[in-house]
């Protein structure tokens, strides 16, 4: 029968770390997994998870070098497992996104800015379309590099270390097989460094272009809100002229409004056509039109006029949005998406620099004899506890190569 993990309320005082820690095993039970522990961890309050944290440092679990080595076996083969295979192929697709995510922004930017340079003939557009194929570029040789990095990482998992490791093969054999390896990881050395030195390219480039959109636009931006002002200074006053138009108008009406009782109500009903219905009473009476037709030439003008400066204000308006909108998208491409895009870029380099300095490692061991009482640490970990991280490393490679 299981027990309920204690509960604390806000009169008790607070729980001791040893008491959350058994209440979180107690939450965890019998199967212990990495997965069952976090699970179990989000049940506990902020205040319990507060206590485990402040009291780390006191508690730490790794106390003798037995624990010591178990947790390195542990961790190679929680990452080595299945489960952590699909968690690395995840990683690569988040990365992969990643990509899709700076593809679909600088389509986006580059329309954008496609329009502000039509109206303000900025000339930013062949700048963001050089930076956006060398942004491709780069993509595209990293995904290659990938691929490449994600065999040979494999092959030193499945293959190399086995065949260095087996005592029945002459260690000269063992040799050349591992140096061989390590002249095909080394010639990836080129690959690699164009990959880091083109994106740092591409992010230079695109600072430099941000920094030159930003100082133009905010510039503009100051101009387009006076343009705006000034607007709506014209409007205001366009606005007191037909108010001043329409109240004579209104004039007339009240002066004559008992001679039109059957059309009266059209023309409170439709302020728009009242000089229309005015002008064919008056024309209709034999009168002088004269005042009213300049009446109502001069309602119909002051609404153009007013329709036509609402348009460029809108306009204005719009202009303005969008260059606020498209210096904050730069700005935040350049601190966010770009960023994730470098840490993917370190992890390909990453794991051919890894892969790289095993290798040399056990070559060091072949050299100095190929003792087999001490194996190199990850050999050992590769052979007798079935540890093989770059063969799970290749799980996010290959994701992240396939580009889907």
């Amino acid at each position: 029968m299981d027990v309920a993990p204690p509960t604390y309320t806000a009169r008790d005082p607070p729980p001791s770390y040893e008491e959350v820690a058994a209440k979180l095993e107690n939450l965890v039970g019998d199967d212990v997994t990495p997965d069952t522990v976090l699970d179990a961890t989000d049940k506990l309050s902020d205040a319990e998870i507060e206590i485990l944290i402040n009291g780390a440092d006191d508690h730490w679990p790794l106390e003798t070098d037995q624990q010591k080595a178990d947790f390195a076996v542990g961790c190679g083969q929680c990452l080595s497992s299945p489960e952590g295979k699909t968690r690395f192929a995840s990683a690569g697709g988040e990365a992969t996104q990643a990509t899709r995510d700076i593809e679909n922004i600088f389509a986006g930017l580059h329309l954008r800015i496609a329009q502000i340079d039509r109206i303000h003939h900025s000339g930013f557009e062949p700048e963001i379309i050089k930076i956006h194929h060398a942004y491709r570029d780069v993509l595209a040789g990293s995904r290659d590099f990938a691929a490449t990095v994600s065999v040979q990482s494999r092959r030193f998992d499945e293959s190399i270390l086995k065949i260095c490791a087996n005592e029945s093969i002459a260690v000269q054999t063992r040799r050349s097989t591992l140096e061989t390896y390590i002249e095909r990881t080394t010639s990836l050395q080129n690959d690699a460094q164009q990959i880091t030195d083109g994106f740092r390219s591409v992010t230079d480039d695109f600072a430099a272009f941000v920094g030159s959109f930003s100082t133009w636009a905010k510039d503009k931006e100051g101009e387009i809100t006076e343009q705006i002002r000034l607007v709506e200074q014209e409007l205001d006053a366009l606005h007191k002229r037909l108010y001043r138009l329409e109240s004579s108008l209104r004039a007339f009406e009240i002066v004559f409004g008992a001679s039109i009782p059957a059309t009266g109500t059209f023309v409170k009903m439709f302020p728009a056509l009242a000089p229309w219905i005015v002008l064919g009473g008056v024309i209709t009476a034999l009168a002088s039109f004269a005042a009213i037709a300049g009446l109502a030439a001069g309602i119909s003008k002051t609404n153009y006029r007013i329709h036509l400066k609402t348009q460029e204000k809108e306009k204005l308006q719009v202009e303005l949005e969008n260059l606020r909108r498209t210096r904050a998208e730069l700005e935040d491409f350049g601190h966010d998406s770009l960023t994730r895009f470098e840490t993917a870029v370190g992890i390909l380099t990453g794991a051919w620099e890894q892969t790289l300095a095993d290798a040399r490692i056990v070559q060091d061991w072949l050299v100095r004899g190929a003792d087999a009482a001490h194996w190199p640490e990850y050999m050992e970990l590769n052979i007798r506890h079935d540890v093989n991280k770059y063969d799970a490393l290749s799980a996010y490679l290959e994701s992240y190569a396939r580009g889907i």
